[in-house]
C-alpha cells in the first residue's frame, strides 16, 4: 500500500525560501491525500508563513537556547515525535537540520529524504562540518538537491541516491503587466552578505550616470539591514535608493517596475528570481555558484546572466534592458513561462514519483 504520510522537518516555519517551499509542498501535498505534518523550531516574535488548516503543525518548545544541550534537546524532542508515526516519510531541509534529523533518527525505520536549499559548498563546506556532513548524509535514503551542480558537489556514494528538484513558483502571483512600467530597478530578498547588495547598488550608480530618472527599490530584512542604510547615507543616494521592509504583498508592489535584478554571490535556486520572472519582470542574474540561475534563464531569451561581483557588467546589463523596449517585451513574455514550468502541481507531482 502506497505511503501517505509526509513528515517536513525545518528549522522555522519563516524567513527564508526552504521555509516557503515547505508551505507550498505541504499543501500541495494535502491536496493529493497526503496526511502532512509540519515540526518546526519556532522563534519568539517572528512572522511565520501561512500554512494550511489541513497540515498538522508541531512547534517544539524549547527549554534551552543554545549549546550543546540545546542541540540534544532538538534531537530528542524530534526523535519523540518520529517514533509516533512508524509510517510516515520524513523530509527534511537545511544541511544543518538534516544532520541533526538523520542522527534523531538513528535505528528507526522511517524512510528518510533530505534536502539541500543552498550552495552546499559555501554553506556548510567546511571542515570539519563538511566531513560529518558527508558522513552523516549516507544514512539517508535520499538527498534533493536544487541543482546540478548543488548534486555534483557530494561524493559518489551520496550522488548514487540523489535527486534534482527545483522550486515551485508561488501560486496566486499578479498577471503579467502589460501597460507602462515605471522607472524603477527592484529586489526583494533578505538582507545577507550572500546577496551582494553593495554591488547592486554600486552597479546601479553607473547605470544612474546615464538614466538620470531611474530609482532603486530594494525590499527585506536582515542582518545587513543597518550596514545598507550606512551605505546609502554615505553615499548620499537616498533620493534615488530606497530600502523597504519586506512586505507580504511584495509582487503587487514590484509588478509593474521596469525589471528585477539579483547580485548574488551564491545562491540555491532563489525564489525571488523565479518570482520576478513568473510576474513577467525582466529579469537580470548573476551566475552565481550553486547554478540556480542559468537552470533556468536561458540568457538573452527570458532573462540576462552576468557574471558575479562585475559591477560594470551589471550596470550595462540594467542599460540593456532599459533602452531597448523589443528586449524587454521578449524577456516578459518568455519569463513568464516559468510560471506554468515550476507550477506547484508539477513540482508537487515530481516529490510524489520520488516518495
Amino acid at each position: 500500500m502506497e505511503n501517505k504520510e509526509v513528515i517536513f522537518v525545518s528549522n522555522f516555519l519563516g524567513d527564508g525560501g526552504a521555509a516557503r517551499v515547505i508551505s507550498v509542498l505541504a499543501e500541495g501535498l494535502v491536496n493529493q491525500g497526503y496526511k502532512v505534518t509540519i515540526c518546526s523550531y519556532p522563534f519568539k516574535n517572528k512572522e511565520e508563513y501561512h500554512h494550511s488548516d489541513k497540515v498538522d503543525y508541531i512547534k517544539f518548545d524549547m527549554n534551552h537556547q543554545k549549546g550543546v544541550l540545546y542541540k540534544i534537546e532538538r534531537i530528542t524532542k524530534l526523535r519523540r515525535e518520529v517514533k509516533k508515526h512508524k509510517d510516515a516519510i520524513i523530509v527534511s531541509f537545511e544541511y544543518f537540520m538534516n544532520m541533526q534529523t538523520i542522527v534523531a533518527m538513528a535505528g528507526l525505520k522511517n524512510k528518510l529524504i533530505i534536502s539541500e536549499r543552498n550552495d552546499p559548498a559555501r554553506v556548510g563546506g567546511k571542515t570539519p562540518t563538511k566531513q560529518l556532513r558527508n558522513f552523516l548524509y549516507r544514512f539517508a535514503d535520499c538527498l534533493v538537491c536544487q541543482t546540478q551542480e548543488a548534486l555534483e558537489y557530494f561524493p559518489q556514494n551520496i550522488q548514487k541516491k540523489a535527486v534534482v528538484i527545483l522550486n515551485p513558483v508561488k501560486e496566486n502571483l499578479p498577471e503579467r503587466w502589460q501597460g507602462e512600467r515605471r522607472k524603477e530597478i527592484v529586489n526583494f530578498c533578505r538582507l545577507e552578505k550572500q546577496k551582494n547588495l553593495p554591488l547592486l547598488i554600486e552597479a546601479f550608480c553607473e547605470f544612474h550616470k546615464k538614466h538620470a530618472d531611474y530609482t532603486l527599490a530594494i525590499y527585506g530584512d536582515g542582518k545587513e539591514r543597518e550596514s545598507l542604510e550606512e551605505y546609502i547615507r554615505n553615499r548620499k543616494l537616498d533620493d534615488c535608493v530606497t530600502l523597504h521592509h519586506a512586505v507580504s504583498d511584495i509582487h503587487d508592489h514590484i509588478k509593474d517596475a521596469m525589471m528585477f535584478v539579483s547580485s548574488s554571490n551564491y545562491e540555491g535556486l532563489s525564489n525571488s528570481m523565479i518570482e520576478a520572472m513568473a510576474i513577467g519582470l525582466p529579469t537580470i542574474c548573476t551566475d552565481c555558484p550553486c547554478g540556480g540561475a542559468r537552470m533556468v534563464i536561458r540568457d538573452g531569451e527570458n532573462g540576462l546572466l552576468v557574471s558575479t561581483e562585475k559591477r560594470t557588467e551589471l550596470s550595462q546589463a540594467m542599460c540593456e534592458i532599459a533602452d531597448n523596449s523589443n528586449l524587454r517585451f521578449a524577456l516578459s513574455i518568455e519569463g513568464e513561462k516559468i510560471r506554468e514550468k515550476l507550477s506547484k502541481n508539477n513540482i508537487v507531482s515530481e516529490w510524489v514519483r520520488l516518495f
